[in-house]
């Protein structure tokens, strides 16, 4: 077969050419430290990589919706962490206002100074995040929940709806709380609560009160009984206190006392003190301490609620940085990112300059043969 000249340049230079297409091809993925830069270079490895690339994208944004989710949860909690202080000095205020050495300015303070903690559980109430959202109102997150009405005292204005979001591919979470659950929840409303300590304190505890109660109490009548249970029990125990412990009878009027010592507390429960009385003062302090202990396991139940989810933000926290790895992982295990890849990219581009260099000087080499150097 004859080779023309023109042939050997024509097959010389396509080898060249096609040699420096490869050797560019290899610098653009050495310098990408990636095998498949486009599409064509492995269709199949280049469809699953975008997949794994869009789920790896969702995992992040889902990463996002749970840090946005904490500092809601955090908002919320901080908030009812406030009102359980809040609870707590209340109920020490009624245990103080109980003590009859307290005196009625003393408790006329009280009550001043439970006038300001109101507005300060209604500040609670109408708490707001980061972005300017009422975090007790429910789906109505841009209206105020709890405004104080023309009576003194509180309406809520939000809705029982709770704000959510999408924390994982099957996780829709509660990022807030029913603030009138709260706040008015279980048969008990705070805010009214309140409003009654701040009048009973407000009211001065008399001595003519406390005589007036003392008759009305000896008085009281179990209807169609026609027994006086606190005053046949006054009179038990004073006849037992003039008895002494070795009389015969000592034992038997004991247990009488006893019994008659019951009725006198159903008596005394079922009776309405006198207004401005101690022992008027001493009922209503026994049911605003029922009522913020009722308030406080509400309180209770919401924080429990609220630390369970964040509790497991951190569980999803930690699988969506281990998806992350594996998402990771298989992109770069597909478009060739591994630093094995990267070697023998590097390893490839050496050795086609190398051939490149020697294809250079065979042909020059074989360009310089010509039946014209031998002429004479």
């Amino acid at each position: 077969m004859r080779i023309s000249t023109q042939m050997l340049y024509q097959s010389s230079n396509n080898d060249l050419t096609t040699m420096q297409s490869q050797i560019l091809k290899l610098s653009q993925q050495v310098t990408a430290q990636q095998k498949v830069l486009l599409p064509s270079d492995d269709p199949v490895a280049a469809a699953r990589a975008l997949d794994m690339t869009q789920t790896a994208a969702l995992n992040e944004q889902y990463k996002t919706n749970r840090q946005n989710a904490n500092s809601a949860l955090s908002s919320v909690q901080g908030t009812l962490d406030s009102l359980t202080n809040m609870l707590t000095k209340l109920k020490s205020n009624v245990i103080a206002a109980g003590n009859a050495s307290y005196s009625n300015a003393e408790r006329s303070n009280m009550a001043t100074e439970i006038k300001g903690n109101l507005n300060e559980v209604l500040g609670y109430a109408n708490a707001q995040d980061g972005q300017g959202n009422y975090i007790f109102a429910g789906f109505k997150s841009t209206t105020q929940p709890f405004t104080l009405d023309g009576s003194g005292g509180v309406t809520y204005n939000g809705d029982q709806g709770a704000m959510t979001l999408q924390v994982d591919s099957t996780r829709q979470m509660d990022i807030s709380a029913s603030g009138q659950a709260i706040f008015q929840g279980g048969g008990q409303d705070i805010f009214k609560t309140m409003t009654n300590m701040i009048n009973t304190l407000s009211v001065p505890v008399t001595e003519a009160a406390n005589k007036a109660d003392d008759i009305a109490a000896d008085n009281f009548e179990y209807p169609t009984t026609g027994q006086f249970p606190i005053k046949d029990y006054k009179t038990a125990q004073a006849t037992l206190d003039g008895m002494k412990p070795d009389d015969p009878l000592y034992q038997t009027q004991f247990t009488a006392t006893a019994a008659a010592k019951l009725k006198a507390d159903a008596a005394e429960a079922a009776r309405t003190p006198v207004p401005g009385s101690q022992a008027a003062l001493n009922r209503n302090l026994a049911a605003f301490n029922t009522q913020i202990d009722s308030i406080s396991s509400g309180v209770s139940t919401a924080k429990a609620s609220i630390g369970a989810r964040q509790n497991e933000l951190d569980n999803l926290d930690a699988a969506g940085e281990v998806n992350k790895e594996n998402y990771t992982q298989t992109i770069n295990n597909l478009l060739g990112r591994n630093l094995s890849d990267t070697s023998e990219l590097i390893s490839d581009l050496t050795l086609k300059q190398t051939y490149l260099s020697a294809a250079q000087k065979v042909f020059v080499t074989t360009s310089g043969l010509t039946l014209l150097n031998y002429l004479k």
